[in-house]
Formats: structure tokens, sequence, C-alpha cells
């Protein structure tokens, strides 16, 4: 069953392994509260989600500049609408914007196509007392935007980031030694059986 895109991530809805967010660009280990994300899929999307914790009480910045305000960033490599291939970029902020920009190289055509599709849900997490604490998004990026068509064993490359702008720190799936999009120094995912 799809998860209910709506910023809390029910572990019901999330099965699976949890895939921690632990590294700088450099791919040395980051310190701070830890950013942790899980994906699935199903004949119709990507499912992915991320908990970005921090400390309390949090200072959250939810507007929708990348680098400078609190968001995760999805790169994977697919297919663009003309059949060549495709690096694309998802962007979403703690404030609940989503963005599909053209940074990896993906046409501004196929980029926007993307960004039509995707959905996003993002809420912000609060402790006893109702301290700040984090946020949470949830993204379903369909597999037809991509260009792909999902089936057990497929790979592709793909990394994720989240950037916390209280401390200005960032939390990679696999460090690149630059941006995260760069797919070439990034990791690959491949659909379960």
């Amino acid at each position: 069953t799809a998860p209910v895109l709506d910023g809390e991530i029910a572990p019901a809805e999330w099965p699976g392994k949890i895939q921690t967010l632990d590294r700088e660009p450099s791919r040395y280990s980051v310190g701070g509260a830890p950013v942790l994300a899980k994906i699935a899929y199903d004949d119709q999307c990507l499912y992915v989600s991320a908990n970005v914790t921090m400390f309390a009480p949090a200072k959250i910045a939810t507007g929708a500049a990348w680098g400078q305000d609190d968001g995760v960033e999805i790169c994977l490599a697919g297919q663009s609408p003309d059949g060549k291939p495709a690096a694309f970029v998802i962007r979403g902020y703690a404030g609940g914007t989503v963005q599909s920009v053209t940074d990896a190289g993906a046409s501004a055509d196929a980029a926007a196509q993307l960004g039509e599709k995707v959905r996003f849900a993002a809420t912000l997490t609060k402790s006893r007392g109702d301290t700040l604490r984090g946020w949470r998004g949830e993204w379903a990026i369909p597999w037809a935007a991509l260009g792909m068509k999902p089936e057990p064993g497929l790979k592709f490359a793909f990394n994720m980031s989240a950037f916390c702008s209280e401390f200005g720190e960032w939390h990679c799936w696999e460090g690149t030694l630059a941006e995260t999009w760069r797919l070439d120094e990034g990791g690959t995912m491949q659909l379960a059986k």
C-alpha cells in the first residue's frame, strides 16, 4: 500500500530498513542529530521519506532557497521525455515547497514535467511542551515522469542529502566531494525483488 503523504512517517506505511544520511560531502562522518530516510516503491512511484531531527529547541528556516533554508535533495538517474539519459534533482523544503531543478543536467522541459508530477508533504515536528525539534518530508516520484519502468532488480544512480540551516550542516547519503547531484560519485539504488 502506498504511504499517505502527510508528513507523518508512520511505521506501518514505511516498512523496511532505515537509511542514514550520515556523511558530509567530504565523505567523513557528520556530527549532530541524525537524519534518517526510508525508501519504497510500487508500480507507480518511488517513495522517499526523510526524518530530520535536530537538537531542541531547533531553528528551522522554512523558505525555499537551496543551501540557505532547511531542505532535502533527492538526486537520481532516469530518462528525459526524448529517451535520452537524464539526472534529476528534486528538492523538498521544511516549509512545504517542492522543486525540480536542472542543476544535474536534465533539460528545463524534463525537470518541469517531473516537477508537475512529484507529490510532496512536509511537517514540522515537536517534542513535549511544543518545542520544535525538526521536520519530516515525504515524496512520491512517478516512474513515468522519470522515464523508468520499475521492476525488481532495477539499478540506477541515486543520492540524497539534507541541509540543516541552524549550523550550516550537510547530511549526505553518500558524500561526493562536491554537490549531491554528482551521481558518478554517489550511490546506486537497486529495487528489491
